[in-house]
């Protein structure tokens, strides 16, 4: 039911059009899936980068279950040593993370598949956000970043997903281009 803008070719997405979202805690993301999730039921929904919204929930939930479970690897330590040093401050902050990031070759695990549907990614969405409900704890140690705390990937997560979220525009929705509520 979601309709997406077909760009010609691949969209710049630091320049892409999007929303601005505010996540201040795991409920505010759980409350944005269910608005999104209506307005696919009414078939009001479009992307405006390069994923559809089923791609975005997926590879949000990889990320998770990543945290939950454990990445398959690490960044080398020279990187992982200046990520922490330059990076981790920004990345905790509290605000979306910037889009047009290339995950490099070695984080391919991260990308979703080309074909993965609006119910398939918003399932294992919910399915990963539903452990930490359950009280799971992140604890595993992040490719880049190294040791977190779970509070700091909970903050890490709601940044991540406010900047992929910001690109599924719905009418009414909060900063939406579609028409503001």
């Amino acid at each position: 039911m979601s309709r997406t803008i077909e760009p010609q070719g691949i969209v710049e997405t630091k320049t892409a059009p999007k929303r601005t979202l505010k996540f201040n805690c795991m409920n505010c993301l759980k409350a944005e899936l269910d608005r999104i999730d209506e307005a696919h039921r009414q078939g009001a929904i479009t992307t405006t980068g390069n994923w559809s919204p089923g791609q975005i929930f997926s590879h949000c939930a990889i990320f998770f279950r990543c945290s939950l479970d454990g990445f398959p690897s690490l960044a080398p330590a020279p990187v992982r040593f200046f990520a922490k040093l330059l990076f981790k401050k920004k990345a905790l902050s509290g605000e979306p993370m910037p889009s047009g990031f290339q995950l490099p070759r070695q984080a391919s695990f991260m990308l979703p598949a080309p074909d993965v549907t609006f119910e398939q990614g918003m399932t294992e969405l919910r399915e990963q956000i539903s452990r930490i409900d359950a009280g799971e704890k992140m604890t595993q140690t992040s490719p880049l970043l190294g040791e977190l705390s779970h509070e700091e990937w909970v903050r890490l997560h709601l940044a991540h997903c406010m900047m992929h979220l910001a690109f599924i525009d719905y009418l009414g929705a909060p900063g939406s281009a579609s028409g503001a509520a």
